[in-house]
């Protein structure tokens, strides 16, 4: 399943931010997309997929310490729509 994250933190904890990001590495079971900065600083976005709920919970654990991570599960809008189409629903 696919999930969109985006994690935010307060400028006091920038300093372990950059350090998770230099030790920390995906575990087993998750597949990173892509991921991108907020260049005004203070938020992280990553689009990954993870294949069960132990490696959606090794990766985001870690983080719990110093950021809030707004997790969303998400699908292409193209695939979406196909689904819809196999249940008999329009949109």
């Amino acid at each position: 399943m696919l999930f969109m994250d985006i994690s935010t933190w307060a400028p006091e904890h920038r300093e372990d931010i950059l350090k998770h990001f230099k030790e920390i590495r995906p575990p087993a079971g998750i597949h990173v997309v892509n991921q991108w900065l907020d260049l005004t600083g203070g938020r992280f976005f990553i689009l990954y997929e993870a294949e069960s709920s132990e490696a959606y919970a090794a990766f985001n654990l870690p983080w719990s310490d110093v950021c809030t991570i707004d997790s969303v599960p998400v699908m292409e809008a193209i695939d979406f729509i196909k689904h819809m189409a196999e249940h008999g629903l329009k949109f």
